[in-house]
């Protein structure tokens, strides 16, 4: 680290940690998932608790499951320039808790085909919609404490 003779003066120390906050609330929001990511991925885990409802041959709807986030990451990743820090446990909780809500409606799902009321899929597939959203925003808020407390 060099001396840097400016920041001894009061004046010119706090300009520049001034800058240096302003440049952490550029990363803090550059760090966010735009709508349009935690959408999508909230829009394909919509289809995959609706897809017993769709009938026998559903290999088209594994392909854009299997490709979908995928390309929605790569293009969040390029678009975003700033890689997050990785996340707590706390986050991974909310991943667990997530994961096992989208397996109760699956069930729940498969349950509603087999009993002959496939229209009433459209519940349990919006609610594991707005699930998935809801943990995507709590996880991107833990991310942005994360960089903003980074000093």
């Amino acid at each position: 680290m060099e001396n840097d003779s400016d920041l001894a003066d009061p004046r010119h120390a706090s300009a520049a940690l001034e800058a240096l906050e302003a440049d952490r609330a550029s990363i803090a929001a550059r760090v966010t998932s735009p709508g349009w990511y935690l959408t999508g991925i909230s829009a394909l885990v919509a289809v995959f608790i609706a897809g017993p409802a769709l009938g026998g041959d559903r290999s088209g709807l594994f392909a854009m499951l299997a490709l979908g986030p995928i390309v929605l990451a790569a293009v969040r990743d390029r678009r975003r320039r700033v890689r997050p820090p990785k996340v707590g446990g706390v986050a991974w909780g909310w991943v667990l808790l997530l994961l096992a809500v989208v397996l109760l409606l699956l069930s729940v799902s498969f349950g509603l085909v087999a009993g002959g009321l496939a229209p009433w899929v459209a519940i349990p597939a919006l609610a594991a919609g707005g699930a998935t959203f809801a943990v995507g925003r709590r996880i991107d808020a833990q991310v942005r404490r994360q960089v903003a407390r980074v000093r």
